[in-house]
Parts: C-alpha cells; structure tokens; sequence
C-alpha cells in the first residue's frame, strides 16, 4: 500500500512549465476580462445570452486553474520541511484575487439590471445548466452599493474589522496563562493551557481552567473593544446592503432559509434534556455530585484497545464502505490505490487532516498523519467522505460545485459515522464506552454549545444595536445563553469569556459562523436514520443529493430527498440516532 501521495500528475515541481504556463494564463484572462468588462456590461441590451456565456466560460477556466495552482501549493507547503515556495506561489495566488473580484462588480450590476433572465437563458444549454448560479448571483448583486461605496467600504475594513481581528489574535495569541500545579506555577500560552482541558488529571484540567479565566482580565477590555467594533459594523454593512438583520445576509451566504434555520435549532432546544442527563451521568462517574463543572467538560474517559496498521484501516474502511454502497467502497478503493493519500507522519509534515479536490484533474488528495488509532481510523474515514462528494461533483463544471458551509459536512459525518458504528459492534465493553462518550461529547459540542454561541451572538447583535457593551454585559450574555443551553447538565463553574477565545465571534466577514456545524450534523444523522430505513433504495438518493449541493439551496437539497428543510421529524428523526446513544451511556455504572 502506497504511504505517500503522488503529487507529478498536478505539476511535476515549482518551476515546472506547465505550472509558469498556466499561472500566466490566470493573469491574462484577468487582464483581458478587466478591459473587456469596462465596456461589456453598460447595459442591457438583447444579446445577453453571448455576455453570460463568455463569463460563465471565463470563470470556469480561471476558478479551475486557481483552484489546481492554490491546492498543488497547498498540498506541497503541508508536506516539504522547506515551505518557502509553497507559501511564495500562494502569495502570487493571493495578490491576483483582487483584481478577480473588481471585474466581477460590473458583472452583478448587470446582473442586477436583468428583469427576464430566464428567458435570456432558455434554449442555450450551458447557461440553462448554470441558471441557479446565475440567479444566485442575482440575488447577491441587488446588494451591492455603489462603485465608491463599495471601494469606501473596502479600505475601511482594513483599517476597522480586520484590524480589530488580527488585534483579537494578536492578544490570545500572546496570552500567557498561569498554571498552579501541585504548589508550582508554571506559565503556559493560552492554546496550551486550553488543551489541558483534555489532561487525563482534573487537578491539571481544573487548575488551567481557573488560570485561564484569571488571564483573560488582563486582555478582556481591549478584546470587548475588537468584539464591539466588528459587531457594529457589521450591523452598519447589513443595513446599508439593505438586509434586515445581519442574520439574513449570513442566510443569502449559506443559501439557507430561517424557517430552515429556527425548525432545526427549535429541534435541539427540545432535546436539551437529554443531554443534561448525558451530562450529569459523566459528572457523577467523575466524582460530581449533581452537575457537570466546566473544566471538566472534555475529561477524557475509558480508553480504546484499538489500534490498526495502514492495511488494517485500509481493509475496515472498504468493508464498511461496501456495506453501505459499491460506488462508495469503490471510490475509496481508487482513492487508496491511486496514491491519492498521504498518510505517514515525517519530518516536514504538519499536523491535522484534510481533503483537497482538484477539480480541473477529477481527483483528490486526502492528508493525514496515522498512527494506527481509533481516532485516526475515523479521521481518515471522514476525509474520504469529503472526497467522496466531490467524486459526485467532478461531472459538473466548477461553478455548480459550490456548496456552502450547512452542506460541507454531508458525506463526511456519514462516513465518519458508518465506520464508528461498524467499530462499536465489535468492540469490547471498554472500547464500547470510549467510543460512545467520544461521541456524546462531540455531538454536545456541536448541537448544545453552538446553541448557547448562537444564542449569545444573537443576543450580542441586539444589545449593541443599541450601543457597545461592557465586559460585564459580554460576560452576562455569556452566562445566560450557556444557562440556557446546558441548564442543569452543567454547574456554576462555566465560562464566562468563552467571547474572548472564540475566533469565530470575530470573523469580519461571516457571522452566526457556528450554525453550519449543527445543521450538518442532523443533517447527516437524517440521512443515516433514513438510510436504516429505506436500505439499499436509499443510496440513489444519496448521490443524487451530493450532485446538487453545489447548484441548490438546503431548501432544494432536502426536496430531492422528498422531505421538507423545515419538516421537525426528519430533524427528530436524527436527534433519536442520538437519544439511543445517551441511553446506552447510562447503563454504565463506572468509567471501564
């Protein structure tokens, strides 16, 4: 079995020809786009069909030699111990898109000045295959501002949100916590000290715990004045785009509704008690008496007696994508042995996993360093998820590949799910109740405490409407949408500047970052509940879903399924896959 992946077929090194070649051809499109466009795009006028077919052509070319070139750097700079010319061709990459985005402008206000576009498209089969892109892109463009504005704004967000961001990052990333540990204080930087929250000993879990809050009073002012300015302009850009509520313009992004939205989190509200009787059951085979304080949270418990080498992931992993579908094994199979992945750790190597789809080649390349855990053998089942789906997308162009952040995690959190189940069925008790805390916990994380973030940041957006807040309102805030989301599965002990460390509060461009990550979850868990429904006549309806993530709404998606996105039983449909799971975790009586 091939360890390493095998990068020529992309380009053979960094001075290859083809690589200068195309990197040349992504400036000239743009050059010759932007004279074109200055003029192009004036008016309306009849013979429209030619205008979008050029730019539809256009942009499929440029998004997939950008797309080979960014993943060819990206791919080489996780790899190399010499990351220099990873990160210069990246640099190259990065100083074009500005100039992509300017010639794109005078393309939306055309768009926008479109009344009868589907009448443009009718009868033209390449812009009939594109007509959601086209109409997407419509709908952003009735936002936009004028061409001052629009350059106004720009500047002004480097100098406002993005400074304020970089400063947040610059202040926890600098932090130093002090850790008492057995008597001795021992200074630690914050993502140290955070990780300490999965110590195997609750002296050192609590001990960072209580040094992390402590630290944050040294940053927690001029952090609140970042979270303040990027929330009021933020507030400030959506007003101006007309929308009525910052919420909304992350909707149009996501391309999801808020009936969608509000089934989906009113779904997870009702099954908060569930968790906190997860919760009070892992405080109680802690040592607690009654809730769950939040240092130990992440306490690691049981332990797993697994461990596999790269044959044996290999082999589990097909078994188990074959049971599910011949076309899912089968893309796995050629995934393994066409050196698509890079499994060995080695000097140069950096940590973590991912899934790159190069899309102009039809192929992928999965990343990970394996070590033959349990943790790995799910990792890298997840990522062949990813590459899975866009296995069922490589058939389209690249501008109906572009699916938003609620549909990302489809056919990972599946995949990841099949073989954690096929693991559980085989295990022994120990690993059985390793395997089903590591579960509960993530999926706590992903639906209770993105519901306590949503609820703050909602919360947060309406208060400073208003006006900027304190620290001591941000902390109040915090609380009570952690009271609210944990209830009675988590003691006073909780963490009121989970505002501070949180980068995603502070992200200039996407807010309600979170809601994604629930939303996949069930959305997944959905279709694994109606997949041991349905059986085999279930697949098609996976794949066909896949294929269209990329030119649909989440509305759309689940009407392909024959479901309603708003429908509460296929969201309790999920919850229940869940439920089962919290109701084996109660039958222990002790932590094996």
């Amino acid at each position: 079995m091939e360890l390493r992946w095998d990068l020529s077929l992309i380009y053979d090194s960094f001075d290859s020809k083809a690589l200068k070649d195309d990197l040349n051809r992504v400036r000239n499109l743009i050059e010759t786009t932007a004279q074109l466009y200055k003029t192009c795009f004036q008016d309306a006028a009849k013979e429209d069909a030619g205008r979008l077919l050029y730019h539809i052509e256009m942009t499929n070319e440029l998004n997939d030699l950008l797309l080979k070139l960014s993943s060819f750097a990206r791919l080489r700079g996780s790899i190399d111990e010499e990351k220099g010319p990873a990160k210069k061709l990246e640099e190259k990459i990065s100083a074009l898109i500005p100039s992509l985005n300017r010639i794109n402008i005078p393309f939306l206000r055309y768009l926008n000045q479109l009344e009868n576009i589907e009448e443009i498209v009718k009868g033209h089969p390449v812009l009939e295959e594109h007509m959601f892109y086209l109409i997407d892109l419509k709908e952003q463009s009735g936002h936009l501002l004028s061409d001052e504005m629009e350059k106004l704004l720009g500047e002004m967000q480097e100098t406002g949100s993005y400074s304020f961001e970089k400063l947040n990052k610059t202040l926890t990333a600098s932090l130093l916590v002090d850790v008492n540990i057995g008597g001795g204080v021992k200074s630690t930087p914050l993502s140290v000290t955070r990780n300490l929250a999965y110590a195997q000993s609750q002296e050192v879990r609590k001990a960072a715990y209580y040094g992390e809050l402590k630290a944050y009073r040294r940053i927690r002012e001029a952090s609140a004045a970042c979270l303040n300015g990027i929330k009021g302009e933020a507030i400030t850009i959506a007003k101006f785009r007309k929308f009525s509520s910052v919420l909304d313009m992350t909707l149009l992004d996501s391309r999801i509704d808020k009936a969608t939205l509000d089934t989906m989190f009113s779904a997870i509200v009702d099954a908060r008690p569930y968790f906190r009787k997860y919760l009070r059951k892992k405080a109680a085979l802690l040592g607690h008496k009654g809730a769950l304080p939040f240092y130990d949270l992440y306490a690691p418990m049981g332990h797993f007696d697994l461990h596999f080498t790269y044959e044996d992931a290999k082999k589990f992993i097909l078994d188990t994508f074959y049971t599910f579908s011949d076309d899912l094994g089968n893309y796995a199979k050629k995934a393994f042995d066409s050196g698509w992945i890079d499994m060995e750790p080695r000097d140069g190597k950096v940590s973590g996993a991912f899934c790159c789809n190069i899309h102009a080649m039809k192929q992928s390349r999965i990343f990970i360093n394996f070590t033959g855990t349990f943790y790995n053998l799910v990792t890298l089942a997840h990522e062949l998820g990813h590459g899975y789906h866009y296995e069922k997308l490589n058939s389209q162009t690249i501008l109906n590949t572009d699916y938003t952040m609620p549909m990302a995690e489809t056919a990972s959190i599946l995949c990841q799910t099949l073989v954690t189940d096929a693991l559980f069925e085989s295990a022994s008790p120990e690993t059985r109740f390793a395997i089903l805390e590591n579960d509960l916990l993530n999926e706590t994380q992903m639906l209770i405490e993105i519901l306590a973030r949503y609820t703050f940041e909602t919360n947060l957006f309406e208060k400073r409407m208003e006006a900027p807040l304190t620290v001591d309102e941000l902390n109040e805030l915090l609380i009570n949408a952690q009271e609210f989301a944990y209830g009675d599965g988590m003691s006073e002990e909780k963490h009121k500047y989970m505002w501070i460390c949180k980068p995603h509060y502070y992200f200039p461009d996407f807010h309600f970052y979170n809601f994604p990550y629930p939303f996949a979850l069930l959305f997944s868990k959905g279709l694994l509940a109606m997949y041991k429904k349905e059986g085999a006549d279930f697949v098609p309806k996976f794949e066909k879903i896949l294929a269209a993530t990329g030119s649909n709404t989440v509305r759309g998606v689940f009407e392909l399924l024959g479901v309603r996105s708003d429908d509460r039983v296929f969201y309790e449909n999920a919850l229940n896959l869940i439920y089962e799971q919290i109701d084996a975790f109660m039958e222990f009586e002790h932590v094996l």
